[in-house]
């Protein structure tokens, strides 16, 4: 399997100086979602970040700064319609994107996550940034393989290693930081996705489920106070315009969509979206005559009624759930039910 870590593998035995970028948070609508990578080298690139004027930037700031140098840099950018206007963004969103020199030392690290993508196995590579005056190391990589051991090393700040091996979804949403070293992480690609469209409070009760049982949770909503860390800790969250333009989520056969936003016509959004997609689930909470009209409305719209039927509604197990949290247990119960399908 070539992965790009495969790649960076190769590159640090053949000591090839390169440059690596991640998205590593994102709100709105961004050219990639938080966890796309490339590499950069002084004559290629391999991958994409979304491509355009943003992407020329971080290439170029790769290699005139971050290659000769060799300390890493975060840029940060607003592709809001007020700076999109001035800039040639259009995407409507802002993303931080980490760039960093890789050191062939660190061909260990790439190794160990292209085994686990490629065995499935769930791993979390770690940036770690030493911002300290006399930091010896500014840029460090390792890696969480499975929760069971780290590969890599990193100068001070005692307790971080066990916190990268016990809490790697915490870091991989918000970042950890202690004594002046700041920590991100990329969830390698294993671990299932589960997109809530909505944030009220079944969502919250789902996310802390669905964040339990190993999954990673991203929760969107038009309201700010409806998608945000307080609300929904161990989680990304992006805040969206509106439910119509949702941005180009990395949705695949290894995600999950479940849709619970405030009101018919939301949800009638959220499903024509989700509908464009191919997650391995999609569900949709509601009773059975708010699913009819919906899909009465979007039967006219030209989506064939037999894609509609194969949704998951109304979603859950029948269990009698009243509760908020109930009714999330009979959700998970049948989520986690086609995930273990073999």
């Amino acid at each position: 399997m070539n992965s790009l870590y495969s790649q960076a593998a190769s590159l640090c035995a053949a000591n090839t100086p390169f440059v690596w970028a991640s998205i590593i948070s994102q709100d709105g609508s961004t050219p990639r979602s938080a966890g796309a990578q490339m590499i950069i080298r002084e004559d290629a690139i391999i991958a994409t970040i979304g491509g355009g004027a943003m992407e020329g930037g971080v290439i170029k700031a790769a290699r005139e700064s971050v290659m000769k140098d060799r300390r890493p840099m975060i840029l940060d950018y607003d592709l809001s319609p007020s700076e999109a206007a001035a800039s040639d963004f259009i995407c409507g969103g802002r993303c931080r994107i980490l760039l960093a020199y890789m050191e062939p030392g660190f061909r260990p690290v790439f190794e160990a996550a292209a085994e686990a993508e490629s065995r499935g196995i769930p791993a979390w590579l770690y940036y770690i940034l030493d911002d300290r005056e006399n930091a010896i190391k500014p840029f460090s990589l390792a890696i969480n393989v499975n929760s069971e051991r780290l590969v890599g090393d990193f100068e001070g700040a005692p307790g971080l290693s066990r916190d990268m091996l016990l809490s790697p979804v915490r870091a991989s949403i918000h970042g950890d930081s202690a004594e002046g070293i700041r920590c991100f992480a990329d969830d390698v690609g294993s671990a299932p996705k589960l997109y809530l469209l909505g944030g009220g409070h079944v969502s919250q009760e789902v996310a802390k489920l669905a964040v339990g049982t190993g999954f990673s949770v991203t929760v969107v909503d038009d309201r700010a106070e409806y998608a945000s860390a307080a609300r929904f800790p161990d989680c990304r969250c992006i805040v969206v315009e509106d439910f119509a333009r949702l941005p180009d989520l990395p949705v695949d056969e290894n995600s999950y969509v479940i849709i619970m936003t405030r009101g018919h016509a939301y949800d009638r959004d959220a499903l024509r979206w989700a509908l464009g997609k191919n997650p391995r689930y999609l569900g949709m909470i509601g009773s059975r005559s708010k699913r009819d009209a919906t899909y009465k409305a979007l039967e006219k719209e030209g989506f064939p009624m037999e894609r509609m039927l194969a949704v998951k509604c109304p979603i859950g197990l029948p269990i009698n759930a009243e509760t908020p949290a109930e009714i999330a247990v009979s959700i998970m119960a049948e989520v986690i039910a086609e995930r273990r399908k073999t």
